[in-house]
């Protein structure tokens, strides 16, 4: 394949890797507002549609969190291998447990406040394209209500009078939820299969995973694994929308963090898992991703007239579980022949992204509004939005996070020194503790 075979000490290729999935997923949600048949629960409909939103998140949505969860899993194994059972839990106490707290009091509410904004401001228009989301119905009993005061009144009154708190949602912070609940279950399953280290089981387990790694199988394996956890699912993989656990998703997500895990006890395979990346990447895209369109939009549209969409579903799952594993092991093997050796630009960004996506949405959704009925092409405005917002997002995480606690908590701490040399004026140097 390439790529040189990667430090114990640092992961470059596969920091870069989480930090890509998470920017993708800034890119996925900047354009929801601009698909021609929108989610019901996003409060911004352009009026000006693209498909090409929509195939670009069909796309998006069909690997990325799970390329993302199988990367927190072998990330987990390495810190339980490094740190043992509590190092690990302090980790991920100050690296997710933390956040996804803070997140859920200073973030959110912010989120809370733009989505309720936008439904106020869709109910007073009276006429926007696609499904009503339940928030909107919300917004028009609020304006019923109250119909002589302002948008701003009426989202102080949500807040003053609590309202926000027994609606709360976690939005876009399922994945730090859904992260805390598996390594709730490792605290739980690690000293139990530890006690099976050396046991004919194991060595038959670790067998296994290794012959279907390093042989042919790495793709269709998983993914004929992966199948029976989509048949509970609608046309596409299902997202968390309520605090209690929805096990099929769980299922479905945890799998693909054991799976990391599995593979970092074996981390010797970690190139060989990326073998064949070029190959992958094109079967994907040119082969399985078209015929995953057909099926999934033909299916959806059949299922409302009425007819028997059964084999349809079935084949559209099918195909989705090949893309998804052909997409992983494509990216894996990519970010392994172009980022295996350190970039400060690279780290930079990967240490951003955790940053940038927890705060993306309020952004994004006031990038969507304001530029929802402007006389241009979908797609031009899909970029401007993404631009703009990566934009705000960097510039917010280097002025106010990267050198203070929170950018300690997300990413480690990191000081400013001043470096003084007699060839060279003084610059800015960092290091990371």
């Amino acid at each position: 394949m390439g790529a040189r075979p990667l430090s114990d000490d640092r992961y470059h290729a596969l920091d870069s890797l989480r930090g890509f999935a998470m920017f993708l997923g800034i890119l996925l949600h900047a354009g929801i507002s601009f698909m021609a048949n929108p989610p019901a629960f996003w409060p911004v409909r352009d009026n000006d549609p693209t498909p090409l939103a929509d195939v670009f998140l069909l796309a998006t949505h069909d690997f990325r969190m799970q390329l993302f969860f199988l990367l927190a899993g072998f990330f987990g194994c390495l810190l339980y291998q490094r740190y043992a059972l509590r190092g690990l839990i302090l980790h991920r106490i100050k690296r997710v447990l933390i956040p996804f707290v803070l997140a859920l009091l200073f973030i959110v509410p912010t989120v809370q406040a733009v989505l309720l904004f936008t439904e106020i401001e869709n109910v007073r228009v009276g006429s926007v394209r696609g499904d009503a989301s339940a928030l909107r119905e919300y917004a028009a009993r609020l304006v019923e209500a109250n119909p002589n005061a302002t948008t701003g009144q009426i989202i102080a009154d949500f807040f003053l009078s609590g309202e926000w708190l027994t609606r709360l949602i976690f939005a876009h912070l399922w994945f730090l939820y859904y992260l805390l609940i598996f390594y709730a279950a490792v605290t739980v399953l690690a000293p139990v299969l530890g006690r099976l280290t050396g046991t004919r089981f194991l060595v038959n387990i670790d067998a296994a995973f290794r012959r279907m790694v390093a042989g042919r199988g790495r793709v269709i394996v998983p993914a004929m694994l992966t199948f029976p956890l989509m048949l509970s699912m609608h046309w596409i993989v299902d997202t968390p929308s309520r605090w209690s656990p929805q096990w099929h998703i769980l299922g479905y997500y945890f799998w693909f963090f054991a799976f990391g895990w599995m593979l970092f006890r074996h981390r010797d395979l970690v190139t060989i898992f990326g073998r064949g990346w070029r190959f992958n990447l094109v079967m994907a895209n040119m082969l399985l991703f078209p015929a995953m369109i057909v099926l999934v939009i033909a299916g959806a549209k059949a299922e409302k007239a009425g007819e028997d969409v059964m084999a349809m579903k079935l084949g559209g799952f099918a195909v989705s579980v090949v893309y998804t594993w052909l997409m992983i092991v494509g990216l894996w093997g990519a970010f392994l022949h172009y980022f295996s050796r350190e970039r400060a630009w690279v780290r930079y960004l990967a240490d951003a992204s955790y940053w940038c996506y927890l705060v993306s949405i309020t952004p994004i959704v006031l990038l969507q509004f304001w530029v929802k009925d402007w006389p241009m092409a979908g797609v031009l405005k899909f970029g401007i939005v993404a631009l703009l917002t990566m934009l705000v997002l960097l510039a917010s995480y280097e002025w106010c996070v990267r050198y203070t606690f929170i950018g300690a908590i997300l990413n480690g701490r990191k000081y400013r020194i001043r470096v003084d040399a007699v060839e060279k004026p003084t610059v800015l140097a960092e290091v990371r503790n």
